[in-house]
């Protein structure tokens, strides 16, 4: 039996790819989380970047 693996379907990545590849300059972003860490560590991230004039909702 050959065993297939759908790579479209991983969708797993670190904190600072996903700031890198969805949030942009002028953006409007909410902090949501599961846990009360993550909005923090997100927030972190985006200011590591650098990211400008964004419109935070919460």
């Amino acid at each position: 039996m050959r065993r297939t693996v759908d790579r479209t379907a991983d969708k797993v990545m670190s904190m600072r790819e996903a700031v890198a590849a969805f949030v942009h300059d002028g953006d409007t972003v909410s902090l949501e989380g599961f846990t009360h860490l993550i909005p923090t560590a997100a927030g972190h991230e985006i200011i590591r970047q650098g990211r400008r004039d964004l419109t935070v909702v919460r």
